[in-house]
């Protein structure tokens, strides 16, 4: 007996009740996906795996239309106090439009005896909280407060909250994939160290093949929807080793300086699959971040680091048409040996960063030969 806006009283259901607590129902469970998105991947991915990741994006649609400034959300502090009990969070966005078109709290008091304030103390407190919502700013610090998320991913322009995926991708990426790519980009940063050593010690654009086509192929392999098997992804780190081993022997035999720094002896070597994936956890973006201490710095380490795979694509796209350019994989590798730093060059970072676009200007011109010819 609830008299809604725009509703004919005298033909009106006398039920009607239930649609606020469809409505909520319904609010409840994009806002436990919202919090909880890899268990609701689980859940939906056992339940349902051919329909997995078109719920997945409906859901995420409905909660980023949801998550609008002009919404009314659960209050934090209940939100936290409900999660670090491990209870079923009621976490509930509803846009303005909706909340006006809900029964007023006498209206529904006079038909069942209880009116919205009652629920609001009972459960969960509303309020205006448009100026918390999430910004679009490049650092891991603009995010939610997610301390340790499952995955940090945001190299395209879909990313959640316009900051990153946080615990399955936009694109269907899952955490785990993630973490591998992460493991994988890590380690072609590795080997171009030994690239840089290599050619330094006199090898030739023969002798430096072998790296410069992995190189390649890993790279553009991290690209969104390129390959989200594991287990290949694996494959080309295992690849990378046997292709460092081969460097460093290139190195000794040419007299030449082994690389020092500490991502270069990285070895992965006789890692399992899940092994690789736990070490991709330790390099992700967050972690990677932290350990620089610069957000400015390292905002022009993930720029190189985008702008080298978009590079790597083409130059892959050339080698599959005939063309290799020594000095254009040289200075790839340079890129990438700057980029295993650590250390917070602003100057540096940011010549490299412009290389890098130097090397995308010259790899778009082979490839436009390539085609040519």
């Amino acid at each position: 007996n609830i008299a809604l806006p725009g509703i004919n009283q005298s033909h009106r259901p006398q039920n009607y009740i239930y649609l606020p607590i469809i409505i909520l129902t319904i609010i409840v469970i994009i806002s436990l996906h919202c919090f909880f998105r890899s268990q609701t991947h689980q859940i939906i991915t056992s339940l349902l795996p051919d329909w997995n990741h078109r719920l997945l994006l409906i859901l995420d649609s409905l909660a980023k239309m949801l998550h609008h400034p002009a919404t009314r959300i659960v209050s934090s502090t209940v939100a936290r106090r409900a999660l670090t009990s491990h209870a079923a969070a009621s976490i509930s966005i509803l846009p303005e439009r909706l909340w006006a078109a809900l029964p007023t709290s006498s209206s529904l008091r006079s038909s069942t005896g209880f009116g919205w304030n009652d629920i609001n103390n009972a459960t969960f407190e509303i309020k205006n909280v448009g100026k918390s919502i999430t910004t679009r700013g490049m650092s891991t610090a603009s995010s939610t407060a997610i301390s340790n998320p499952a995955m940090f991913c945001r190299q395209c322009e879909q990313t959640q909250d316009h900051v990153a995926c946080r615990t399955v991708g936009v694109c269907g990426k899952t955490a785990e994939t993630s973490a591998m790519q992460d493991a994988l980009v890590h380690t072609v940063k590795s080997i171009s160290l030994w690239c840089v050593a290599a050619r330094d010690a006199g090898a030739t654009a023969e002798e430096m093949y072998e790296a410069n086509w992995w190189t390649l192929r890993s790279t553009f392999s991290t690209l969104t929807n390129v390959n989200f098997d594991e287990d290949r992804i694996a494959e080309f780190i295992l690849e990378g080793q046997k292709v460092k081993k081969n460097l460093a022997d290139l190195v000794s035999e040419k007299g030449g300086m082994a690389p020092s720094d500490e991502v270069a002896n990285v070895d992965l070597s006789s890692k399992s699959t899940a092994e690789l994936e736990e070490y991709g956890y330790t390099v992700s973006v967050p972690n990677l971040q932290r350990t620089m201490g610069n957000d400015d710095c390292f905002s022009l380490v993930e720029v190189g680091t985008y702008a080298l795979k978009g590079a790597c694509a083409y130059a892959a796209h050339c080698h599959q048409l005939g063309y290799m350019d020594e000095e254009i994989m040289k200075e790839i590798h340079q890129a990438f040996a700057k980029l295993a730093s650590s250390e917070p060059d602003m100057s540096g970072l940011l010549g490299n960063a412009l290389k890098v676009g130097e090397i995308s200007g010259k790899v778009l011109k082979l490839l436009d030969e390539a085609h040519a010819n």
